[in-house]
């Protein structure tokens, strides 16, 4: 899993990854750092690929401004599950947070930021370990990245759970489901990952590695 740090100057840059390592390597967290300026391709290829990640965002940046990094990840990349913390010199707090862009927490930098940021990354990194890998059975997790969609089984308290390599039988009700993840729901007993969607048709839905379902 990434931590991305989208922050304009080189030694905030710097001193924030520094202090992310060393949470790191203190609690043996296997975690890889990547680390921006300012918005250029390489980081929107980050924002718009399948992975959970922690953002780090500067609101000042020189080009791009942190608010409309934060909505390309919730909006135009869809990603409703990576995690996404502000830092500013100024109090935008209450101005971000209501725009309902899903941010976990806003740090000043002028009030204890370096213990703060520490904090607030263990913090984030507790709240995503559960949105990774779904359990199975005591011999079985998969990765919520390669789901494709989860149908709930007729008459049953069974789901079928449709990944890009395998399909598993689960006993656990679709609510759950579509209260834990941001999975997009079709129909009543469906929730796909529009991550993995190619073509929505009347009848039909195509995902990656030609999977498809048909519509009741």
């Amino acid at each position: 899993m990434k931590i991305v740090i989208i922050e304009n100057t080189y030694e905030c840059n710097k001193m924030i990854c520094e202090n992310i390592n060393q949470v790191l390597i203190k609690n043996k967290l296997d975690y890889k750092i990547e680390s921006f300026i300012n918005y250029n391709e390489e980081l929107k290829n980050i924002i718009h690929n399948h992975e959970i990640k922690i953002y780090i965002v500067d609101m000042m940046l020189d080009t791009y401004s942190g608010y409309d990094i934060c909505r390309e990840i919730r909006e135009s990349a869809k990603d409703w599950d990576s995690i996404i913390v502000i830092s500013s010199v100024h109090n935008e707090k209450e101005n971000v947070i209501s725009k309902r862009l899903g941010v976990l927490t806003y740090l000043s930098k002028l009030d204890e930021f370096e213990q703060e940021l520490k904090d607030t990354i263990l913090y984030a990194i507790n709240v995503l370990e559960p949105k990774k890998f779904l359990t199975i059975n005591k011999n079985c997790k998969i990765s919520i990245n390669d789901i494709c969609y989860i149908e709930k089984e007729k008459n049953s308290k069974y789901c079928f759970i449709k990944t890009l390599d395998d399909t598993y039988r689960i006993r656990k009700p679709l609510k759950e489901f579509e209260n834990t993840w941001h999975f997009k729901k079709i129909k009543n007993y469906l929730l796909i990952n529009e991550n993995h969607m190619k073509k929505l048709d009347k009848d039909k839905i195509i995902f990656e590695n030609t999977i498809e379902i048909k519509l009741k």
